[in-house]
């Protein structure tokens, strides 16, 4: 089978994996999948059955996000995706296309391009400074999600900004009676002076 170096280590890709399995075997291939629609998340179970003599059932699971930056593939195919992981998930535990372990070039190739550069305090902190914006409260619910899957610095920079722009300022936080702390009020009031 043809493999791709990902990071000097060879990997084998799930068409390769799919056509050793077609030249090599009778088999029949199903995939079912669910979605959660609260996490964006797509699950896909691929199930293998191999007629050799005797019937073998392999299976193989997969998930991916949907993601809200146009630019991404799983922006459009994250179902695709999972799929497509699930079934060479599937395969590898059929024992086609491993070497040391199961997973395929896709799935090394998108788990490298999905580093997360920020972490989860950074976004937290985003998601701290999005309670205190001018922002209507549905419109804080989208941006929530959206600040949920800001993986980049570059990204993390920006929603930064946006919201740093649109924070309510001190005087009108208190003049709109919201929570505040004694040291806050009197920081804010000495200011307005």
């Amino acid at each position: 089978m043809n493999t791709v170096k990902i990071k000097g280590k060879d990997y084998i890709p799930v068409s390769e994996r799919l056509k050793y399995l077609a030249s090599n075997f009778q088999y029949s291939l199903e995939t079912n999948y669910d979605y959660f629609p609260e996490r964006k998340m797509w699950v896909v179970k691929a199930t293998l059955t191999i007629y050799d003599g005797q019937v073998k059932t392999y299976s193989g699971l997969a998930q991916e996000i949907e993601s809200s930056n146009y630019k991404e593939v799983n922006h459009t195919s994250a179902l695709e995706n999972a799929e497509t992981s699930a079934v060479g998930r599937a395969c590898a535990m059929a024992g086609i296309g491993i070497d040391t372990g199961i997973a395929s070039a896709d799935e090394v190739s998108k788990a490298i391009n999905r580093v997360d550069e920020v972490g989860e305090e950074a976004r937290l902190q985003l998601l701290t400074m999005l309670e205190n914006t001018t922002y209507e409260e549905r419109q804080k619910e989208q941006l929530a999600i959206r600040i949920e899957s800001i993986l980049t610095q570059s990204e993390w920079e920006k929603a930064y900004n946006n919201l740093e722009a649109n924070k309510i300022q001190d005087k009108d936080r208190i003049a709109m009676g919201m929570t505040y702390n004694q040291t806050d009020i009197k920081k804010s009031l000495k200011a307005l002076k």
